[in-house]
């Protein structure tokens, strides 16, 4: 039987290729961190009914790791690659809708060979990683990202609002970016390599490729420079989706930023609870396909942003974010009655029946349940919001000097059912390179809200972590 290689392969291949020759290699380790941490993980009631708790507080111990490494193999190519892996060991059995108890989770977040075509031109082919935006919260010009593969219950809280990257996965697939007078081009080319089956489950039961390469993308960019206040970005994304977004950030005043963000698609972006089938699953029918994307009509998002920096590195920030495609008050409600429906709600409607027959139906629901469940939680891995209107404050500081403490704090709320969601992060050098910080993670809503849909919670956490 014929061995099966990873898709890096290719890019090992040719660093091996080059090593061989009479060429010289040149390779280090740019940058990197691994650190340690505790996490109290703490949760309230849900709507979430199994035969155990759909959550439970825990103790957890997190274990990380992060490098990213470069080789030069000639003067006009080169190979760049970063990986990440997280181990966490819980003192509970999680819940029902949770980790295992043991449970480790490596990351290939990028691998690319890069080719220098002249002084402004380069081509970059493999596991290509590509963000834009300028905003704190949800950009709109962001039309690349990825679904996060990170764990359900645990996650790396070392990082603070940054946290995300870790996670960070490219696609396979190739770019090019040129940069003119008049600006820079990009170009970029991300195929289906397999098809997703598996949209009711959980991504984090998802391999890498179904995160990042199960629809076929196309993209071209364009930010202007050379003008005096604000330099546009205009953006075009075309396969299965289709995306037209536009954006631009510059200075008011020294210290003050503006930034605003927009797009308009071609019908939904991600997956809905589609309401005629909500009604129907209500009224004890069987509905294999209860959430969709709807391919017709246009759906807006906008972010528009406010930032103050200081002179001491300290910076305030204000967010709106809406999006035509989020919820309404009465598909919400919809939402939120089916998902009572499908975790008990349906002995209600039935008549009394043997007992043998209420535990196959119960088993039944509960699938309907954990389909839900990881449907909810797709949307937030993809970088999405459920709702429609936003508002985001931040504020942080970055000395990264021994003695000094630096600190960020953000909270983000539904303007439409209040739920909302904060973080408080503290970090201080003790060296140069080793760093200590704690801080706390919380969502606040009742249970029919968006951020309190799976019970409020709050994570608080401490660990340390060396930089290199």
């Amino acid at each position: 039987m014929a061995s099966r290689r990873s898709p890096i392969s290719g890019v090992l291949l040719l660093v091996g290729a080059y090593s061989s020759s009479s060429l010289a290699v040149d390779c280090l380790i740019q940058r990197g961190y691994a650190g340690m941490e505790g996490i109290s993980s703490h949760t309230s009631d849900s709507l979430w009914q199994f035969d155990d708790p759909a959550f439970r507080n825990n103790a957890i111990a997190n274990l990380y790791l992060s490098g990213v490494a470069r080789c030069t193999l000639t003067e006009t190519l080169s190979v760049k690659a970063q990986a990440s892996g997280e181990y966490a060991i819980q003192a509970r059995q999680p819940g029902a809708l949770e980790d295992q108890r043991r449970q480790g989770l490596g990351i290939l977040n990028e691998a690319t060979a890069s080719w220098a075509v002249s002084d402004s031109g380069y081509i970059d082919a493999g596991k290509v990683r590509k963000t834009s935006g300028y905003l704190f919260s949800v950009a709109p010009l962001d039309l690349l990202r990825n679904i996060s593969g990170n764990m359900r219950s645990v996650r790396v809280f070392g990082l603070g609002e940054r946290g995300r990257n870790f996670y960070d996965e490219g696609a396979y697939g190739i770019s090019s970016s040129w940069y003119r007078n008049e600006g820079t081009f990009t170009l970029a080319a991300f195929p289906r390599l397999k098809r997703n089956h598996q949209r009711q489950e959980a991504a984090s039961e998802w391999d890498a490729i179904l995160r990042t390469n199960s629809t076929d993308r196309y993209y071209a960019s364009y930010t202007a420079t050379g003008l005096k206040a604000f330099n546009p970005t205009f953006s075009l994304l075309a396969g299965d989706r289709k995306t037209v977004a536009l954006g631009t950030s510059g200075n008011l005043t020294d210290m003050l930023i503006l930034s605003v963000e927009g797009s308009i698609s071609h019908g939904q972006t991600w997956r809905h609870l589609d309401m005629a089938s909500a009604r129907a699953m209500r009224q004890l029918a069987n509905v294999q396909e209860p959430y969709k994307v709807r391919a017709n009509g246009a759906q807006a998002d906008i972010g528009v942003g406010l930032r103050y920096t200081t002179g001491d590195q300290s910076e305030y920030g204000a967010e709106y974010y809406g999006q035509s495609q989020g919820y309404s008050r009465s598909e919400w409600q919809d939402n939120v009655d089916t998902i009572r429906f499908v975790n008990g709600g349906y002995g209600q409607s039935l008549p009394p029946l043997p007992p043998s027959f209420m535990a196959d139906i119960r088993n039944g629901y509960q699938q309907y349940s954990r389909m839900m469940a990881a449907e909810t939680d797709n949307v937030g891995r993809g970088g999405d919001l459920l709702g429609k209107h936003y508002l985001t404050l931040y504020t942080r500081t970055n000395k990264e000097q021994v003695g000094s403490i630096d600190w960020s704090v953000s909270g983000m709320v539904n303007l439409v059912d209040g739920s909302n969601v904060l973080n408080l992060h503290l970090s201080t050098p003790l060296k140069n390179n080793i760093e200590a910080y704690t801080g706390v993670a919380a969502s606040f809503g009742s249970k029919e809200s968006e951020f309190g849909t799976f019970g409020e919670k709050g994570n608080i956490y401490a660990g340390m972590r060396i930089n290199w």
